[in-house]
C-alpha cells in the first residue's frame, strides 16, 4: 500500500502529466484506431516469426509476409481475407503440382502454361469482386512461390508445396488471432454508421431541391457519391458475415435496402432533370406547382427539425410518409385546382410527368424508409417474401478481363524469359514480385498511379532492407533483439497503409522487405547477393508499370469510349428485349460499369464527364423505358402498341448509333405515339396518364441541348424549334 502511495503522489506532482493527459485528449478515435492497429501487426509479426522459428520452418520469411497481406483494420475483414487467402493458396499449390507433375523435364512449356494459368487467374480478379477477387490473385502468385522453386528440385516438389502451405497458415493463424483477440473491432458499427449516413445525405438532398438552386450545377457529384454508397454496404456486409451470426432475413434486408436505394435516387434524379429542364426552357408556373407538390415529401423525411439519425427516428420518417401517401391524391388535387386555366396542354402534360415522378419517389422513399427502420426491428416474415431482394450480381467488360489477363500473362513470360536468357540468381523473387505486382492491382480504380505508389514504396523497403541486413541483424542475439531489428520497417509500412492516399506505398515496403529480409531459420546476408535481388526486383516492378501503363483499362479514351457504349447497350436491351429487363438489373449493371471504371472517384475530371452523363442518362432513360413497357403490357390495342412499339425501335437505334437523323426520327415516332395516346378511348385513364408521362418524359430528355448525345447526334437548328413545339 504504501509503494502504491508513493507512485500515485509522483504521479500527481509530477508537471509532464498534465502534457501526456493533454496528447491523450487530443488524439481523436481515427488516431487511436491507427495506433492499435500497427501495434495489431507488429504483435502479429513477431508471433509468426517466433513460431516459424520455434517449429524451424524453413522461410519464416513467408509467415511475416502472409501476415502483413491478410492484416487490416478490421477484426471480419481480416478473418474473410484470411478464409479467401487459404482458397488461393490451396488451389494455387494443387495446381503447381500437377504442372510439375506433366512438365517436371521441360522448363518452357512449363513456364508457358505457368503464364496462362497466371492470365486466368488475373481475368478472374477482374470478373469478380471483394474478396473473391482476391482469392484469383493468391491462386495466380502462389503458382510462383510453389512451382518456380520446385522446377529446380522436382523431386521435392511436395516437401517444397508442404512447407510453404505451413508456413502460409503460421501467417493467416497469427493475424486472425490477433485480430480477433487483441482489441478488436467489428465491422457490424462500421456497417450501421454507413446505413445511417447513406439515409441522411439522401434526406438532405431531397431538402436541398429549390427552385434558386435548379439554374446552379446539378448534384453529379452527390449522385455518384451514392453510386459507390451501394457497393461499399455490399463489401461490409460480406466482410460482417465473418464475425457475426446475422439472419438469414437480415441480411436480405440489407440486399432488399440497397435495391431500393438504387431506384428511390434513380426517380429522384429524374424528376430534378425534368424541372432542370422546365426551369431551362421557360416554364416557372409549372416549376413552381411541382415543388410545391413535392414540399410536403421534403418536410416529410424531417422528424424534430433535422433528418433521421437512427432506426427508431426512421420509423417515425416511414410513419409520417406513409400518412402523406395516404392523403396523397387529396394534395394532387389541391395543387391542381391552383394551376393557372392559361397552361398549354404541353405545360399540363409536363405537370402531369412530374406529378407521376413525384408520386414513385414517395412510394420508393416510404420502401426505403420502412426497410432501413426494420434492421433493427423484425421485418414480419410475409412481408419479407412478398418483397425479394435482388442479387446485384457481376457485372463487367469481358474485353477488360481479357486484356488485364494477357497484361499479368505477358509480365510472368518476359521475366521468365529474362530469368533463363541471363542467368538471374534471385530470378525466382523477381518473377514472384513481378507477378504479384501485375495482378495485385489488376482491379484498383487506378491501378497505374498504385504501381507507381508501389515501386516508390519497393525503393523504400529497399533501402529499409539494407539498414536492417547489414547494421541490425549482423549485431542482434536472440529473439527480442530480432525483434527490434525488423520493428522499425514494419511500424512504417504498417503506418502507410492506413493513409488510403499512399496505402500502395506501405504494400511495396512490406513486400520488398519481407520478401527478401536476410535470414530464414538461420542468418544469412551476403552484399552482392543483396545488389543482384535489389536490381531484380527493381526491374520486376518497372516491368510491371510498364505494361500498366500500355494496357490501362481505367483512365483511357479507350476505356470511356467501351463503358459509353455498353451504357448505350443496356438502353438498347430495355427496349427491344423480351422479356424487358428488370429494373434493378439495369441500375446495378449500369452502376457497376462506371464503378469499374472507377470514375465515380474523379467526378471533377473533365474527361470522364462524358461517361459520367452517360450513367444519369442510362438511368433516367432506361427506368422510364422499363416502367413503359411494363404498362403497355395491359394495353390490348394493337395500334397504340404499334406505335409505341415503333417508338422504342427508334430509341434503341438511335443509341445503338447515335446520330441526328435518327434522333429526330425518334423524337418524332414518340411524338406521333404521344398524339395518338391522346386521342384513343379504349385505354383507361391511369393506364393512359401512365403511358403518356413515361413517353413525355422520354421525348423531353431527348430534345435537352445538354443532353449527352448533343455531341454525338446536335440537332439541326433548323428543325429543333419545330420538335420543341411538339414538346
Amino acid at each position: 500500500m504504501r509503494s502504491t502511495h508513493t507512485v500515485l503522489s509522483f504521479w500527481r506532482r509530477a508537471r509532464w502529466r498534465y502534457v501526456l493527459l493533454g496528447v491523450l485528449r487530443d488524439w481523436g478515435r481515427e488516431d487511436a484506431q491507427t495506433l492499435i492497429y500497427i501495434g495489431k501487426v507488429l504483435l502479429a509479426c513477431m508471433l509468426a516469426m517466433w513460431v516459424s522459428l520455434k517449429f524451424e520452418l524453413e522461410q519464416p520469411r513467408t509467415a511475416l509476409l502472409t501476415v502483413a497481406i491478410v492484416m487490416q483494420t478490421r477484426t471480419s475483414m481480416v478473418l474473410a481475407k484470411s478464409f479467401y487467402r487459404l482458397i488461393g493458396t490451396l488451389v494455387g499449390i494443387a495446381t503447381s503440382v500437377l504442372l510439375v507433375a506433366l512438365f517436371a523435364q521441360e522448363r518452357v512449356p512449363f513456364l508457358i502454361y505457368l503464364a496462362l494459368w497466371i492470365s486466368f487467374c488475373t481475368a478472374g480478379s477482374i470478373v469478380f469482386r471483394h474478396h473473391q477477387s482476391y482469392a484469383f490473385v493468391l491462386a495466380g502468385y502462389t503458382i510462383c512461390i510453389v512451382g518456380l522453386p520446385a522446377t529446380l528440385n522436382p523431386g521435392q516438389t511436395f516437401d517444397i508445396a508442404m512447407t510453404r502451405l505451413s508456413e502460409i497458415m503460421v501467417g493467416l493463424a497469427c493475424a486472425s488471432l490477433v485480430s480477433a483477440l487483441v482489441f478488436p473491432q467489428g465491422i457490424s458499427e462500421l456497417l450501421r454508421n454507413a446505413v445511417r449516413k447513406r439515409f441522411r445525405d439522401f434526406s438532405q438532398l431531397l431538402i436541398n431541391l429549390k427552385q434558386n438552386k435548379l439554374s446552379a450545377p446539378n448534384t453529379q457529384a452527390d449522385t455518384l457519391r451514392m453510386v459507390g454508397d451501394v457497393f461499399e454496404l455490399e463489401i461490409f456486409h460480406a466482410s460482417s458475415s465473418m464475425e457475426s451470426n446475422h439472419s438469414r432475413a437480415y441480411r436480405q434486408r440489407l440486399n432488399l435496402l440497397n435495391s431500393e436505394f438504387m431506384a428511390v435516387t434513380t426517380s429522384f434524379h429524374s424528376l430534378e432533370q425534368l424541372l432542370r429542364r422546365l426551369q431551362a426552357s421557360g416554364h416557372p408556373q409549372v416549376v413552381t406547382s411541382l415543388l410545391a407538390l413535392f414540399a410536403p415529401i421534403q418536410a416529410a423525411v424531417m422528424t424534430h427539425q433535422h433528418e433521421a439519425r437512427n432506426e427508431d427516428e426512421a420509423r417515425q420518417v416511414a410513419l409520417t410518409i406513409n400518412a402523406l401517401r395516404q392523403r396523397w391524391p387529396m394534395h394532387l388535387h389541391e395543387i391542381q385546382a391552383s394551376l393557372p386555366i392559361t397552361l398549354s396542354e404541353t405545360e399540363t402534360l409536363d405537370f402531369a410527368t412530374g406529378a407521376e415522378l413525384s408520386l414513385r419517389v414517395l412510394d420508393e422513399l416510404h420502401a426505403y424508409t420502412n426497410t432501413y427502420a426494420s434492421l433493427s426491428h423484425p421485418m414480419p416474415a410475409s412481408t419479407l417474401k412478398n418483397r425479394q431482394s435482388p442479387s446485384l450480381g457481376m457485372h463487367f467488360d469481358p474485353l477488360a478481363a481479357i486484356l488485364a489477363g494477357l497484361r499479368g500473362g505477358l509480365v510472368f513470360a518476359l521475366m521468365s524469359f529474362l530469368w533463363i536468357v541471363c542467368d538471374l540468381r534471385s530470378g525466382i523473387e523477381a518473377i514472384t514480385l513481378a507477378t504479384i505486382a501485375s495482378t495485385l492491382f489488376a482491379s484498383a480504380p487506378s491501378p497505374s498511379k498504385t504501381v507507381r505508389q508501389f515501386i516508390i514504396g519497393a525503393l523504400i523497403g529497399t533501402a529499409l532492407l539494407y539498414w536492417c541486413n547489414f547494421q541490425l541483424l549482423t549485431q542482434a542475439q536472440g529473439f527480442t533483439m530480432l525483434a527490434l531489428a525488423l520493428s522499425p520497417a514494419i511500424v512504417i509500412a504498417a503506418w502507410l497503409t492506413t493513409k488510403p492516399s499512399v496505402a500502395a506505398i506501405g504494400s511495396g515496403i512490406f513486400i520488398v522487405f519481407f520478401l527478401h529480409i536476410g535470414f530464414n531459420n538461420v542468418f544469412a546476408a551476403n552484399p552482392v547477393n543483396f545488389i543482384n535481388e535489389a536490381i531484380a526486383d527493381l526491374l520486376a516492378v518497372m516491368l510491371a508499370g510498364v505494361f500498366y501503363s500500355l494496357i490501362d483499362l481505367t483512365n483511357g479514351l479507350w476505356s470511356r469510349t467501351r463503358v459509353a457504349l455498353a451504357l448505350r447497350t443496356l438502353i438498347q436491351e430495355a427496349c427491344v428485349q423480351t422479356p424487358p429487363p428488370e429494373r434493378s438489373s439495369l441500375e446495378t449493371h449500369a452502376r457497376e460499369l462506371l464503378l469499374r471504371m472507377g470514375s465515380s472517384r474523379h467526378v471533377a475530371n473533365t474527361q470522364d464527364k462524358e461517361v459520367v452523363d452517360w450513367l444519369l442518362s442510362t438511368l433516367e432513360i432506361g427506368q422510364a423505358v422499363i416502367n413503359l413497357r411494363q404498362e403497355l403490357q395491359q394495353v390490348s390495342d394493337p395500334a397504340i402498341r404499334g406505335t409505341i412499339d415503333h417508338s422504342l425501335l427508334q430509341l434503341s437505334r438511335l443509341f445503338a448509333q447515335p446520330s441526328t437523323i435518327l434522333r429526330q426520327r425518334a423524337i418524332v415516332a414518340i411524338t406521333s405515339s404521344i398524339a395518338r395516346l391522346q386521342t384513343s378511348a379504349p385505354l383507361t385513364i391511369a393506364n393512359s396518364q401512365q403511358l403518356l408521362t413515361m413517353l413525355h418524359f422520354i421525348r423531353g430528355a431527348l430534345l435537352d441541348k445538354h443532353s449527352v448525345l448533343t455531341p454525338l447526334a446536335p440537332l439541326d437548328e433548323v428543325t429543333k424549334p419545330g420538335e420543341l413545339r411538339h414538346a
